[in-house]
């Protein structure tokens, strides 16, 4: 069922014009092709369904220039100003275009450090600074900002049960970032079961809350908003990549 709504989907967002999506789904979009190219680099046969890596490359080339564009304009929130930061950085990740990473670890310590000072100070405590002070970290090495990031995903384990669904949704993708980056060698050992039972109890909450989005978009059918397209191609190529992932460890 899914993966049919997979490939109908990807059709769609293949169409979008990348000047037709608004700012805030970008991040939506750049994943979601991220996970469609890992797919496929792993799995080759599937170029047949979803085109070539060179096509998904150049589509993500393409939304990161978008949003390298987007960082230019320091009115914007600095929450999402750091968002677009990091997504420049997973997209350096594959396109390994030094002025990508250039450009976003400027912005970054120009967002982490007051001018006229050399101390980092956190302009505020969300997922996207939490993202932004582990990309930092694996980039430069700096170790306060791992730390800085652990404090702040120790912080959002301790307050998860009062978040409102938006917000558990959003700190489940920076608590996760900080598992895959920073890694869970920086927690203590209790801090390290504390975070092992959150997850599971989180991923039931965020499960529903994505499966809520993918039946929106099943009874809205055509006139579906741009917004949660792209939210729906974002959860089906995670999904679609974790299913291929645990198949072929089932089978080998």
């Amino acid at each position: 069922m899914e993966k049919n709504l997979f490939r109908e989907v990807y059709k769609q967002v293949c169409g979008l014009a990348l000047k037709d999506c608004p700012p805030s789904s970008l991040s939506g979009l750049l994943h979601g092709y991220l996970s469609v190219y890992s797919m496929v680099r792993v799995y080759p046969w599937l170029e047949d369904e979803y085109g070539s890596l060179w096509d998904i490359h150049d589509r993500i080339r393409e939304i990161a220039r978008v949003i390298q564009e987007l960082l230019k304009d320091k009115d914007i929130p600095v929450d999402t100003r750091a968002g677009y930061v990091v997504d420049l950085m997973d997209a350096y990740l594959l396109y390994s275009d030094m002025k990508f990473l250039d450009v976003a670890l400027d912005t970054a310590y120009e967002i982490l450090i007051p001018k006229g000072s050399d101390k980092i100070v956190l302009p505020c405590r969300t997922p996207n600074i939490c993202r932004l002070l582990c990309n930092c970290y694996y980039f430069t090495g700096e170790e306060e900002c791992g730390l800085l990031a652990k404090n702040l995903v120790t912080e959002a384990l301790g307050a998860s049960r009062k978040f409102s669904c938006e917000d558990l949704y959003d700190w489940w993708g920076g608590i996760c970032f900080y598992e895959d980056v920073v890694g869970v060698v920086e927690l203590s050992e209790e801090e390290q079961v504390r975070l092992n039972e959150e997850q599971i109890r989180l991923l039931s909450s965020v499960e529903q809350k994505e499966d809520l989005k993918l039946e929106s978009f099943q009874q809205i059918g055509q006139n579906v908003d741009i917004g949660l397209l792209v939210a729906v191609f974002y959860i089906l190529a995670k999904r679609e990549f974790e299913g291929l992932n645990k198949m072929c460890r089932q089978i080998y």
